[in-house]
């Protein structure tokens, strides 16, 4: 089908007032639908007669001399503009490569498809269930072929390509399609972003099976990049939720589905069995629903925001010589890196202070840590350096 440009008809209710105007006041022209720039729209249909809507925003700059980034957006109907105006908006920051472009691609479906039934099969592994959900489900296969036979294809038609440079974002059901995705085509994307992943709607236990799956990965292997995120009134309730009827029915759902606790182990399992580099984000006064956006920035920063170089290790003598703040800066640039570069980071400190400081020195530090993360509001990782 000939693609269209994206136009969103905003304030078309209001033409008839608009063609009018007090006297005096010049005329203002009737509303028209709003057109998004460098946006457009097409139908696609699967191998299986399927139907998707893809909605696709290419860079307004030439592409890279290996072809533009890709981030496929799962959900494209409601999550496409979100997602491609934070794309664009973390391009012009100062600190992202200039040469760094990113095509930006929402998987949707056209109008008259009920939506929560056609993701509920599209975006769910084969054998997964739960007596809550009706709908149809287990269609994830299917889905990722359709992605990887069909529209990959199409997408690459339409503009230069990196093939290595691919990402992939979903919340809940999309989430553990991120999740499934890397399961059965682990190199399909090098970046990965579960937000919210329903981890508990699989009766496979794909945490499980991904992390000795990834265990096995060649060492030689393409490296792999996942961020899973949660909400933090994801698993206890937020403050509004006790003015619902149903809350006590919520509180045991949330305790249920383990959605912060199921996200962080599979972040730790990643991190700790395989070359994945592996990310928990808990974000702060979001619930399932209001977190999409915060998950949404999170995704593009991840995978556009340069890497986090490691700092060399100072010497007990130097680190000592530095200021509370500058000791507090390079803990918290330390804080921000993956568990695999972080923890031997903070061992190879802990042994360097323990063997060039006296007792009372560590202890000193220890304090100044602790006082300068109350007065920050920060605090350390759960998981640090194991015990001397």
């Amino acid at each position: 089908m000939k693609a269209v440009s994206v136009a969103l008809a905003l304030g078309l209710a209001l033409a008839p007032a608009m063609a009018t105007a007090a006297p005096g006041h010049p005329v203002a022209s009737a509303a028209a639908p709003l057109q998004v720039k460098g946006a457009q729209q097409f139908d696609l249909e699967a191998v299986d007669g399927r139907a998707y809507r893809i909605f696709v925003s290419v860079p307004d700059k030439p592409a890279p001399p290996a072809g533009y980034g890709v981030l496929y957006v799962l959900d494209g109907n409601a999550m496409f503009l979100t997602a491609m105006e934070t794309v664009r908006a973390m391009e012009r920051r100062p600190d992202v490569p200039r040469d760094l472009a990113t095509v930006v691609v929402g998987i949707g479906y056209p109008d008259g498809v009920d939506v929560g039934v056609a993701r509920t099969l599209d975006l769910t592994p084969p054998g997964s269930g739960s007596p809550r959900v009706t709908a149809a489900s287990g269609g994830a296969d299917a889905f990722l072929d359709f992605i990887e036979g069909t529209l990959k294809p199409r997408i690459g038609a339409l503009a230069p390509v990196d093939p290595a440079r691919q990402a992939l974002f979903g919340h809940s059901f999309g989430g553990l399609f991120v999740l499934h995705s890397m399961l059965r085509k682990p190199d399909a994307f090098a970046v990965r972003i579960a937000a919210s992943p329903s981890i508990w709607f699989d009766r496979g236990d794909i945490a499980r099976r991904l992390a000795d799956t990834l265990a096995a990965r060649p060492p030689q292997a393409a490296p792999l990049k996942l961020l899973l995120t949660a909400g933090e009134y994801e698993q206890a309730l937020s403050p509004l939720a006790y003015s619902r009827p149903n809350v006590a029915k919520l509180a045991l759902l949330q305790k249920e589905r383990a959605q912060v606790d199921s996200s962080r182990a599979l972040a730790t399992a990643l991190a700790g069995r395989t070359a994945v580099d592996a990310r928990f984000d808990e974000i702060a006064g979001e619930d399932h629903g209001t977190v999409i956006p915060a998950a949404i920035s999170r995704a593009v920063s991840f995978l556009l925001m340069p890497q986090l170089q490691v700092p060399p290790v100072p010497t007990a003598a130097a680190y000592w010589q530095m200021t509370p703040e500058q000791r507090y800066d390079l803990r918290m640039w330390v804080r921000q890196l993956p568990d695999r570069q972080r923890i031997p980071w903070l061992t190879g400190l802990r042994d360097t202070l323990h063997d060039g400081l006296s007792k009372e020195q560590v202890q000193t530090l220890h304090d100044e840590r602790n006082r300068m993360d109350a007065e920050q509001g920060s605090k350390p990782h759960e998981v640090n350096a194991p015990a001397h």
